[in-house]
């Protein structure tokens, strides 16, 4: 089960991650990648949480597994090309930033 941690965990993950992708697209596209990495979020933030907290796999290997898999949204989903991979990186590098910030504090 996911703990109560998660929800603001996860609130604050989409706060960062989607404006931040959606400002690598093309103009026309910002909307469609905003919503299409809420989705990736959605996807991956809860299986890489329960990952950590399982301690199946280290923290780190799980970053980069989502990177990759949230890289893969947004090139499958619109015209990022190579800006899919740095997007990815990049948000998810702010995101966990913050997140250790926030939570080892």
């Amino acid at each position: 089960m996911i703990e109560a941690a998660w929800l603001p965990a996860f609130a604050l993950t989409l706060a960062i991650e989607v404006p931040l992708v959606a400002a690598w697209a093309p103009r026309g596209q910002r909307l469609v990648i905003a919503g299409i990495a809420a989705a990736a979020q959605a996807c991956t933030h809860p299986v890489a949480w329960l990952a950590v907290l399982d301690a199946q796999l280290g923290w780190w290997t799980v970053e980069v597994a989502v990177v990759v898999v949230e890289a893969s949204f947004y090139l499958a989903a619109g015209d990022l090309r190579w800006r899919a991979p740095a997007a990815a990186l990049l948000a998810n590098a702010a995101s966990a930033w913050a997140g250790l910030a926030c939570w080892s504090a």
